[in-house]
């Protein structure tokens, strides 16, 4: 038997159907399917928490990321019967969107076997759809800002929340920029959200105007700093943390400390498929408070509506 034969694994209490695991997914480095699955059958521990309850947009690369990939957020025919799904409505189709859910390690690995490479959770739970779990500074470079710039810019995204109270946590997109992840109570609706983290990232641009825009226009961001507020709306999302990305390297998204954005060794791109369970496992979850951690914007935004 030849690896690219179908294999049929048990993976918990289910079988779980392997096929073309030789194709190469990553020409560069000769990454297979086999080392994208592997990848994440073993960070499972790390990612599944944040991916439970979340309604998923998928982008998948069957014939690895050199070639055309596409989206899918509605659950596709012939999967297995034990894939959980959400039916979300969606009054611009006017019908339901079945969005898969990732709460076991055997979805997590039929995910990876259909040629899931990048895995977008919501950033709110089917139970509360209309109600975020987090707010999310995303900071992104634009042409003419390095890597330097954005982390100027995460630091006083840092300030800012230490200024009014509230913590946060960054991470590595596995791409270009930064997300700041502010954990809050989930009373708040995603247009609040958004005004939220607009109001913020206004404050910073106000601040340091020559680096940073709020311009939604890629042609009017040269040489600053762009801060993605409306990624906050419902319906958008952000590249799950412990995800891998469809770019060269397969790199990873991964937390970080605060103080890492001082460390030259640490950039977008720092950690990949081959090294980032290490990172794991070393420094244990950084993101887990994201997940526990409720908190007020009511007393800080000056724009939180009256709740009495």
């Amino acid at each position: 038997m030849t690896i690219s034969e179908p294999v049929l694994t048990q993976i918990g209490k289910r079988q779980v159907q392997l096929t073309n695991l030789d194709r190469i997914y990553w020409p560069n480095q000769g990454y297979t399917k086999a080392d994208l699955i592997r990848y994440y059958s073993e960070m499972a521990p790390f990612i599944l928490p944040h991916l439970k309850d979340r309604p998923l947009s998928l982008v998948r690369y069957p014939s690895g990321v050199n070639e055309a990939g596409f989206y899918q957020k509605d659950a596709p025919q012939g999967m297995p019967d034990w894939v959980r799904i959400a039916p979300v409505w969606s009054n611009e189709k006017e019908s339901y969107t079945n969005f898969i859910l990732c709460d076991n390690l055997e979805t997590l690995v039929w995910m990876a076997n259909s040629g899931v490479v990048e895995i977008n959770p919501w950033l709110s739970r089917y139970q509360q759809p209309d109600h975020p779990d987090f707010a999310v500074f995303d900071i992104d470079p634009s042409s003419g800002t390095t890597w330097g710039d954005v982390t100027v810019v995460a630091k006083m995204v840092k300030s800012l929340l230490d200024q009014y109270g509230l913590q946060g946590f960054p991470k590595v997109s596995g791409a270009t920029g930064i997300h700041v992840y502010v954990p809050i109570e989930t009373k708040y609706s995603y247009k609040e959200v958004s005004e939220f983290v607009g109001w913020g990232a206004s404050l910073i641009r106000d601040a340091y105007p020559e680096k940073v825009t709020l311009e939604r226009k890629v042609k009017d961001r040269t040489g600053k700093v762009y801060i993605d507020y409306p990624q906050n709306a419902k319906g958008q999302t952000i590249t799950s943390v412990y995800g891998v990305r469809a770019s060269d390297r397969a790199p990873v998204s991964m937390p970080i400390d605060w103080e890492e954005l001082n460390d030259p060794d640490v950039n977008p791109q720092s950690w990949n498929i081959a090294n980032a369970l290490a990172r794991a496992h070393s420094k244990g979850d950084r993101f887990a408070p994201v997940l526990a951690l409720r908190q007020s914007i009511d007393k800080v935004w000056p724009g939180a509506p009256s709740r009495d």
